[in-house]
């Protein structure tokens, strides 16, 4: 039979061996995640404490947190308990070195108080807490422990999200215990953190009957009868928690185990835990009673001096004791006593003594003894002590969140407070509750269209459906047009993120009708959201707010305004295939003031996505500094979209590794702000990098991921994705699927008044479809439709896929000449990928029209550049081209200074320059890992195998 294993785990041999094995690997420096679930009281706790014991004793740095229900909102309530203790300790040398890199970003979440100097979006803290934790595991391996997850403040909850992909390579071991069956503070973003593929799952089981009898004779005084150990076995399911409190109730009431109290027993039912602790609260003093419901009132845990106080102060409200009673050291008395009935559990942290439960079912029993009215008063109270003790705005606005609303204006002022003290961490979300309960009060009439607007602006970055609709209450509040014009520039990102932009256009539309003339730069704000609203996300524009002509030819003023009205034009424009836009575009960047005072706005977005489609050679560096901005101060919902905007031009570029990261980075991040839409483009962008690289299948994935599959059509700007889906159709050989795909892109760009090939080259996809299926005129018209596009458009890559359809669907000696032409217009621009696709058809061209030498070249050019580009399938289908033209392919770009990816590039210099991987990473926003991976890679394909011949190699690359 299986027994305890040390700590008394009953029955838990295997978990501990994960636990132990966890812990190893950590120690060995192999992060980990390690998630125990199971219902309460399966045993989660201990073995966490069993975690934690075992990282000590190997030398690891260890760091626990427990989420509370009473803390949910509280900005970092779990990293502050990991850190705050472990930075109390540290010498301040220590300390400078754990600070040291962009780890400053997160230094507000762990300050006592106040705003930064510049306001940090969540992203930066994020980024900055990730290298807290890096810096911290460089000294020792480290193991952060949180127990009750289900119970996380949502910021601490988005910080696990976002470290768990990135923990590889780092000392570092994540273990959490998830309670089954309760509702956590944040479903969507639990199962993100649960979901991720690092995450090893622990499940521990109910005790067998007999481990259930060795149980109870050990914490039963006397003897246990069969019959009686058989009802607490069914009537506990096997949880140790219920049994023990079982035997604390049998031995705190003098009932014999015996044969006649079974039936007892079997009465417990689904409330056991609360009616067994219940049963032994009842045996106390009132005013000994009072300490328990005060320590859980203060959520679980806290210092013996403020629990005694507030248990005074709720005896005295319920008439159960005197002021007497209050005294420290009658408290000491009455939490000795719950000591001994295993109520409470004493602990010292320095000079203090720290009050906590020995269980939180047991914290929850005591807690929902309270009826809801005692609940509400009891966190008043409590808020009241904390307030004369100068306690964290944070920790008084928890209290406050539980009470009932009274028109409070203290009340009203402690929650904005404490609004302002989460947004100066990064935590708009938690800013946001606050903000929404001081609503509630409500705030005195003077300050409430101030609330409304703040508590909007929070929750445009987590929740935006909320967001919308107190913006809208605030529109709504005022007359004044400057105030409306300025919601109603908000409202219009809020409705585009909810996928209702026409709701947004029309709010725009009418406080434009009212915002003076004189304002240039807020009404020029205001057609740009509109205009790009219309023509980015609303499809069959029959009612279009914008008079198109006359806006398009407005004069230029020197504001912000007027250069996002030129993005927003040039976003039209470039829809429309005009190659005006692109002027316009370069235009409105030209002064640097959009990178550094609009980044994020959608008509911003507007023109970075003219500049791609134009293969602008600016762009990128711009997607860099956006990139590198987000990184100190910047905000997950525009650091999404930026991320995918540059997975675009890497696509563009024909760089496939470097495509597929920016994307799925996009993804993630996507995921932690909870807004989709961008999802659209990123996912569409991840598809195309996959087939490419002949990941059909999980091409076809991404793009289920928005709802673009064969069978179905989603609404949304899917205009891109339909493209794709052509495309894998085609490659799989089912044609008339591909066009049916076609058929849907067609819808699409038509719906959104998209001509430009360069946006979407359906026209192409199809063509090859249509040739396929020997529809050969009707594919020559869809090519030369296309083409005709794609001159008046004007860029390389545009124009050289237009002319290499061209000359495969018209053949001949015309087809050898549009052939040509496509590597002609290629040369020398940035598209590597459809290069190397015009060289490999013009070569596979000679070929089959006899001109066997002729082909040689250009297919081994398009083999160098196939693989240079990670094109697997294309580098194949050149290799065999140039076999059959009876050429051998020279060594290709696989190793050498041209192999190189520009990450790869990018870190090798560094490291070159004599940059340490923890630099390199800071620098450029990558893992210690992936410095590591690409390095690595770097050797190998430069023929070195030590740092200080990186130099050398270096100084031979492009």
């Amino acid at each position: 039979m299986s027994g305890a294993v040390p700590g008394g785990l009953w029955e838990r041999e295997v978990e501990c061996a994960a636990v132990a094995g966890a812990v190893k690997a950590a120690v060995q420096g192999q992060a980990g995640v390690l998630l125990v679930q199971g219902p309460a009281g399966i045993g989660k706790t201990r073995l966490m404490a069993e975690a934690r014991t075992r990282a000590e004793e190997a030398g690891a740095l260890t760091a626990a947190a427990r989420g509370t229900e009473l803390e949910r909102e509280f900005a970092f309530g779990v990293v502050r308990q990991w850190f705050e203790p472990l930075l109390a300790v540290a010498e301040a040398e220590r300390q400078q070195a754990w600070w040291a890199g962009p780890a400053a970003q997160a230094r507000e979440v762990l300050a006592a108080v106040g705003a930064p100097s510049v306001p940090l979006g969540d992203f930066a803290v994020l980024h900055g807490l990730f290298w807290l934790v890096a810096n911290v595991s460089q000294d020792r391996p480290l193991v952060l422990l949180v127990d009750d997850l289900q119970w996380c403040d949502v910021p601490s909850l988005r910080f696990l999200a976002y470290l768990l992909p990135r923990l590889e390579g780092l000392p570092v071991l994540v273990s959490a215990a998830l309670r089954s069956g309760e509702a956590a503070t944040d479903e969507r973003l639990l199962a993100q953190v649960t979901a991720d593929p690092s995450v090893q799952v622990v499940r521990p089981g109910p005790l067998s009957a007999a481990a259930a009898a060795r149980l109870l004779e050990q914490a039963l005084p006397g003897p246990v009868e069969d019959a009686f150990t058989a009802a607490c076995h069914r009537a506990s399911g096997g949880n140790p928690l219920l049994l023990a409190e079982l035997a604390r109730t049998l031995t705190a009431q003098g009932m014999a185990a015996n044969s006649a109290n079974a039936d007892k027993v079997a009465e417990l039912g689904p409330q056991a835990v609360a009616r067994l602790v219940a049963a032994r609260m009842a045996r106390l003093p009132a005013a000994t009673a009072a300490l328990p419901q005060a320590v859980a009132v203060l959520g679980g845990e806290t210092d013996l001096a403020t629990a005694t106080s507030l248990a005074g102060t709720l005896a005295l409200s319920m008439g159960t004791a005197s002021p007497a009673q209050a005294t420290p050291t009658a408290g000491l008395e009455a939490a000795a006593a719950l000591e001994q009935l295993e109520i409470l559990h004493l602990g010292q942290e320095g000079a203090r003594i720290r009050l906590s439960f020995v269980h939180p079912l047991v914290r929850s029993a005591v807690y929902h003894a309270l009826n809801p009215a005692e609940r509400a008063a009891a966190h008043q109270h409590a808020a009241r002590l904390l307030t004369r003790a100068g306690a964290d705005p944070e920790r008084i606005a928890a209290h406050l969140l539980q009470t009932f609303a009274t028109g409070n204006p203290d009340t009203v002022d402690t929650l904005r407070e404490a609004a302002t003290v989460a947004t100066s961490r990064g935590a708009p979300g938690s800013a946001y509750v606050y903000l929404r309960r001081a609503l509630i009060e409500p705030p005195p009439p003077n300050q409430h269209l101030q609330v409304l607007i703040a508590a909007g602006q929070a929750a445009l970055l987590v929740d935006v459906e909320a967001a919308a609709s107190l913006l809208q209450q605030a529109y709504d509040h005022t007359t004044d047009p400057v105030k409306r014009a300025d919601l109603a520039a908000l409202l219009g990102t809020a409705y585009v993120s909810l996928c209702a932009p026409d709701r947004g256009i029309a709010l725009q539309a009418e406080t434009l009708t009212k915002l003076p003339d004189a304002d240039q730069d807020r009404r020029r704000r205001l057609q740009a959201g509109i205009l790009t609203a219309e023509t980015v996300y609303l499809p069959d524009r029959d009612d279009a707010q914008m008079n198109w002509d006359g806006i398009r030819h407005l004069p230029d003023y020197d504001c912000l305004g007027s250069h996002l009205l030129n993005c927003a034009i040039a976003c039209r424009e470039t829809a429309l295939c005009d190659p005006a836009a692109a002027q316009r575009a370069r235009r409105a960047f030209a002064d640097g003031t959009l990178i550094s005072k609009a980044a994020g706005d959608i008509a911003f977005d507007g023109g970075i996505i003219v500049l791609l489609a134009a293969e602008d050679d600016t762009v990128m560096r711009k997607l860099d500094t956006l990139i590198e901005q987000a990184h100190h101060h910047g905000s997950l919902l525009a650091l999404a979209p930026t991320y995918a905007q540059r997975s675009y031009g890497w696509l563009g570029r024909g760089q496939l590794s470097e495509a597929e990261c920016d994307a799925r980075e996009s993804l993630r991040l996507a995921a932690l702000s909870a807004v989709s839409v961008g999802s659209y483009f990123a996912d569409s962008f991840l598809a195309e990098t996959l087939t490419e690289q002949g990941r059909l299948d999980e091409a076809e994935q991404a793009l289920a991921e928005i709802g673009v599959t064969t069978a179905t059509n989603p609404e949304g700007p899917t205009y891109v994705a339909w493209t794709i889906l052509v495309r894998l159709q085609r490659l799989h050989g089912d044609h008339e699927a591909a066009l049916d795909a076609a058929q849907r892109a067609r819808e699409a760009c038509d719906a959104y008044g998209i001509r430009n090939p360069a946006l979407c080259g359906w026209r192409s996809e199809a063509a090859l479809a249509l040739h396929a299926l020997d529809r050969r005129e009707e594919a020559r018209d869809m090519a030369t439709e296309e083409l005709a596009l794609a001159r008046q458009w004007g860029a390389p890559r545009t124009l050289g896929r237009a002319l290499r359809v061209s000359g495969l669907v018209i053949g001949g000696s015309k087809g050898l000449d549009l052939l040509r032409e496509a590597v002609t217009a290629l040369e020398g621009s940035t598209a590597r990928l459809e290069h190397a696709m015009a060289l490999t058809d013009l070569g596979a061209s000679l070929r089959r029209a006899g001109h066997r030498i002729e082909a040689r070249p250009p297919l081994r050019q398009a083999l160098d550049l196939a693989t240079r580009c990670g094109a697997t399938p294309l580098a194949d289908r050149a290799r065999t081209e140039l076999a059959a033209a009876g050429g051998r392919p020279r060594r290709t770009a696989l190793t050498g200074p041209a192999a190189l990816t520009p990450s790869e590039r990018r870190i090798a210099a560094l490291a070159a320059e004599g940059a340490t991987n923890r630099q390199i990473a800071q620098q450029l926003y990558v893992t210690p890992k992936t410095v590591e991976v690409h390095l690595s890679a770097a050797y190998r394909k430069l023929g070195i195998t030590t740092r200080t011949q990186l130099p050398a190699a270096c100084s031979l690359t492009e």
